[in-house]
């Protein structure tokens, strides 16, 4: 027993030390980072999850252009949330359908006191759009017009004409935010943003796939 309590403490100080280590801007490789999750999540990482690069740029395009409160769709365990709380002083939430994705980012989250960080179970019909100023987007959508078998799970029901529809309704929430709203999209959402939306592309380049809009 003394011996697994001693393996189980030295893990979680090498999680606190890296964990210290992504928000003094040090570089941490997501194979790193990612063995803070259950080993069935973290096999889903390279596809489904925001390299750590990543989440720290998109963070700072949040915090440079004004957002404070930002939500990610389709937030998964949070690896995003994380990242851009331990960076930068935003107020970060996550929505995800997937209970068992937010249960292990939430026991992340209270194992190492993360600040400022929320994760919602939950759909898009859960969103107060109206309490954010920044969103980002991670294809959320995507997984839809995958055949099942690519599925992370089938604990919830998807299909191509679900996809279109989430699509539509970020969309149509994105139409009636505020000026000043931030988007920051990492391979698209399946949509298109609209009109008063300014692209930055700027702000981004050198980083394939990253997008930022600003409303005018």
């Amino acid at each position: 027993m003394t011996s697994r309590a001693s393996g189980s403490t030295s893990r979680n100080e090498a999680r606190r030390v890296l964990l210290a280590e992504v928000a003094a801007g040090r570089t941490v490789s997501d194979v790193a980072f990612d063995r803070l999750y259950p080993e069935r999540i973290r096999k889903l990482s390279h596809r489904y999850w925001t390299p750590v690069d990543v989440a720290r740029h998109a963070a700072t395009l949040f915090a440079k252009h004004g957002a404070r409160r930002v939500l990610d769709i389709g937030a998964g365990m949070g690896k995003f949330c994380v990242v851009a709380a331990l960076t930068t002083d935003l107020e970060v939430s996550g929505v995800e359908q997937r209970e068992g994705l937010v249960v292990a980012g939430r026991e992340l989250l209270a194992t190492y006191a993360i600040p400022r960080v929320t994760l919602i179970h939950g759909t898009l019909d859960d969103v107060d759009f109206d309490a954010y100023d920044g969103f980002y987007l991670f294809n959320p959508f995507e997984e839809g017009t995958f055949a099942p078998s690519e599925w992370v799970d089938r604990t919830i029901p998807l299909s191509e004409q679900r996809a279109s529809e989430d699509a539509a309704r970020v969309e149509a929430a994105l139409a009636r935010a505020r000026r000043g709203t931030c988007v920051v999209t990492f391979h698209g959402f399946g949509g298109a943003l609209p009109p008063g939306f300014v692209y930055l592309p700027e702000e981004t380049r050198g980083i394939p796939f990253l997008r930022l809009w600003v409303k005018d």
